[in-house]
């Protein structure tokens, strides 16, 4: 998959999506905010990484300021994201807040999903029909990895630890892909990842969209089928911020 071209055709999606928004209504995914809250934290976002990426240094976020118009203003913070990973090769070293392929590559992907939620975000705001909003099922399953992979340490390391209580299988009915995650080592560690050839005591199963978008608590568990409690208790916990 080429993330920095599904990146800028992401970016695209939800300038358009922006432009239609009136700013007020509000986002179901994102309890509190409204759609100009969305397009401030996702231009706040992209400028955070760009500068990340030029400098090569961990950076706080922004506090930017905004012109009169809000889609303008979102646009050239994806521009300047865009050509700031453009000018640095994937492979140097660049630092990122899970330490996990600390290059500048992980950027192109983690900026791809930052806009592709997102995206569903502003749609699901706008009441766009589900066949607005679904995910792509390539770029769904690999949104799944990068959760369990990143995310699922990154929320232990916040103090949210996923509810992993047995070897979990999440099979993608419509790619055929499957991710087994297992328990904690130990106490403070985060839940493994684990080889896909290994057994599971526990399966839940969904197309890659509804898998994706249930771990980012954007459409409802219920579009999953589970064989047991360990994949609803594993849902109905944290798994992303």
């Amino acid at each position: 998959m080429d993330h920095l071209l599904e990146l800028g055709a992401g970016m695209s999606r939800f300038a358009d999506l922006a432009a239609k928004a009136t700013g007020d209504e509000p986002v179901p995914g994102c309890p509190d905010w409204t759609t100009r809250d969305l397009t401030h934290h996702l231009g706040s976002i992209h400028r955070w990484a760009a500068a990340i990426v030029l400098s090569g240094q961990r950076l706080d976020m922004p506090s930017p300021t905004f012109g009169d118009s809000l889609v303008e203003w979102y646009a050239g913070t994806a521009t300047a994201l865009l050509a700031a990973l453009q000018a640095v090769d994937v492979d140097e070293p660049v630092p990122n807040f899970s330490r996990i392929n600390e290059t500048a590559g992980f950027f192109h992907r983690r900026q791809m999903h930052e806009v592709s939620v997102h995206v569903v975000d502003a749609a699901q705001a706008l009441g766009l029909p589900e066949a607005e909003w679904q995910v792509e099922s390539a770029l769904a399953a690999d949104g799944v990895e990068e959760v369990l992979h990143i995310f699922f340490p990154r929320m232990t390391a916040r103090g949210q630890v996923p509810d992993v209580r047995s070897r979990v299988r999440l099979t993608a009915t419509d790619t055929g892909q499957s991710w087994i995650i297992a328990p904690p080592g130990g106490e403070g560690l985060p839940p493994v990842l684990v080889h896909s050839s290994l057994d599971a005591e526990s399966h839940v199963e969904g197309t890659a969209s509804d898998l994706y978008l249930a771990l980012w608590h954007r459409v409802p568990s219920e579009r999953l089928t589970f064989d047991n409690d360990d994949g609803r208790a594993l849902f109905a916990g944290p798994t992303t911020p």
